[in-house]
């Protein structure tokens, strides 16, 4: 019998799946806390929460900031874990993938939930329990305590929770600064609503005078009054959110970055930030009269007034970060980061996997700023996502395209599945009012894109995102060197459960997919089969909708 020698690592993780990290089960806890989150919401009275006194209002409040708070910590521990990394937590993070989830630990942790859930039941409402109201809410609080520790103990050992909080260090402060004084800013920012407001509709007014002679307003009541459409500025519009938010931002970068920016002048970054997105809040309300005014009214209520303050303030916050860190005045590593980037030429991976899918994103964002109830210009994300396949396939050229018989069945499976659940989730509904206005050959190109980004655009870019990247970046941050056979079920579920959240009301078909597509592609090894399998569920939900008049589908 002849040796056969050392087997490489690859080889090795090949027919071993790997484990999760740290981080991955941190993403893993922090995303069954959110989904149960929202599960024990439907046992809450919210009416009678409202109109609660006392210790009532007291708890009320403080699981409404007490959330927000929660939220705001997590991300901004996230934010500065990720860009300033260190050597012990990344020891930590490699150690976690030698641990098994404890599945044991999983049991106590979901039947917590239904003393929780029946807790949170009678907390505000009259129901068959009378229990005084301090201890249904001292027992929501220990039950839930007990829950979350139980799904720790089930993710980890809590000598690995210990060391990786110890590693932490000074970033907890750091993120519970950040914390409170974005929940702080939620409660006194109320008080500015309407003197911010009241500047704003001002400010508008004056943008306005020269492309409307014949403006009239109300400053009583902050209402324009366009020749053929008419605006009333209220104390939300005031742009305060989106300063906020921006103001957050730029502290939370900085803070980070420190040891690269050159301080105080780098402080500008925050003044110039809120003050660009108040003009941009300005900018965005005067092009709304002027589009209501043009004859479009639907459009400036419908699309463009929903989805301008997001382009705004992502739109800032990245022109804010590629601008400072290239600014050698403001950014003392610019001139060292320049000279490495020009001698490094290595192409990073991210983009490929990423870029189809956040340019159909964004092009998705246009296109329904600028339609009204129905999204006319749906065939930009056909445009944006088959450019960026087009740019980024030479990168792609390592996998494997390839696919079977199983890919067709696994989309059948789940368009049946989609079947089933429409007839329960979703109201029968006919053809869009605004297709059926188009004339007909509009109507059949409007179609026509529709049909084509599903099948063609859709499927590539979003298995490269979810199945290509998100499903082995919670293996390792080097998601390229892990291979697809590699891959553990956690990674496959949480993967899946992502993708099933943003699939909107189907979402149970949405995970089972995710769960279908990333087992295909885990044990074939081909991305090829996964894509396969999409588009063939997009092709029969498409003819679903065009043949069977299932227009809820779309």
């Amino acid at each position: 019998m002849s040796a056969l020698g050392p087997i490489s690592p690859q080889a090795a993780a090949l027919d071993k799946p790997a484990r999760l990290s740290l981080a991955a089960r941190i993403w893993t806890l922090a995303l069954v806390l959110f989904l149960e989150k929202f599960f024990l919401n439907g046992f809450v009275n919210f009416n009678a929460a409202q109109a609660a006194h006392g210790l009532g209002t007291a708890v009320r409040l403080l699981q409404h900031y007490g959330f927000r708070f929660a939220v705001s910590f997590a991300i901004a521990l996230a934010l500065f874990i990720y860009v300033r990394s260190d050597a012990a937590l990344r020891t930590i993070n490699d150690e976690a993938r030698s641990v098994p989830v404890r599945f044991r630990w999983l049991a106590p942790h979901v039947l917590l939930l239904v003393p929780i859930a029946a807790a949170l039941y009678n907390l505000y409402g009259t129901h068959a329990v009378h229990l005084p109201f301090a201890l249904l809410a001292a027992s929501v609080t220990v039950l839930t305590l007990l829950s979350v520790a139980a799904l720790c103990t089930a993710l980890a050992p809590w000598d690995i929770w210990r060391r990786g909080a110890a590693a932490v260090g000074h970033r907890w402060l750091y993120a519970a600064a950040a914390a409170l004084a974005a929940t702080v800013a939620i409660v006194f920012s109320q008080d500015l609503w309407v003197p911010t407001a009241q500047i704003t509709f001002d400010l508008v007014r004056l943008t306005l005078i020269p492309f409307l002679p014949g403006l009239l307003t109300e400053p009583a009541t902050r209402v324009i009054y366009a020749p053929h459409f008419a605006v009333g500025i209220d104390p939300v519009c005031s742009g305060l959110e989106g300063m906020g938010l921006i103001l957050a931002f730029c502290a939370s970068w900085l803070i980070f970055f420190r040891a690269e920016y050159r301080f105080p002048r780098a402080l500008l970054l925050m003044p110039a930030g809120v003050l660009i997105l108040f003009a941009l809040n300005v900018i965005r309300i005067a092009a709304l009269v002027l589009i209501g005014n043009a004859g479009h009214p639907a459009i400036a209520v419908f699309g463009f007034h929903s989805q301008a303050g997001w382009i705004s303030f992502n739109a800032v916050a990245c022109g804010l970060v590629f601008v400072s860190r290239r600014s050698r005045w403001l950014n003392a590593a610019a001139a060292e980061r320049a000279s490495a980037a020009t001698a490094n030429t290595a192409v990073n991976p991210t983009a490929a996997y990423l870029m189809p899918f956040l340019l159909v994103l964004a092009a998705g964002m246009i296109s329904r700023a600028t339609s009204g109830h129905f999204e006319t210009w749906y065939a930009l994300r056909l445009l944006a996502g088959g450019a960026a396949l087009a740019v980024c396939w030479p990168r792609l050229g390592g996998l494997d395209w390839r696919f079977s018989w199983r890919a067709v069945a696994a989309g059948v499976t789940i368009f049946a599945l989609s079947l089933v659940a429409g007839h329960f989730l979703l109201s029968r509904q006919a053809m869009p009012a605004g297709l059926t206005a188009m004339s007909a050959p509009a109507r059949a190109l409007w179609i026509a894109g529709r049909v084509a980004t599903a099948i063609l655009v859709l499927p590539l870019a979003e298995e490269l995102a979810y199945r290509g990247y998100l499903l082995r970046r919670f293996v390792a941050a080097d998601f390229d060197s892990v291979p697809f056979a590699a891959v553990g079920w956690l990674p496959v579920l949480a993967s899946a459960v992502v993708y099933g959240i943003l699939d909107g009301a189907l979402w149970p078909v949405g995970i089972a997919a995710g769960i279908v597509f990333a087992l295909l592609l885990t044990r074939t090894r081909r991305i090829g089969e996964a894509v396969a399998g999409h588009a063939v569920l997009n092709a029969l939900l498409s003819a679903a909708v065009l043949l069977g008049h299932q227009w809820q589908l779309w």
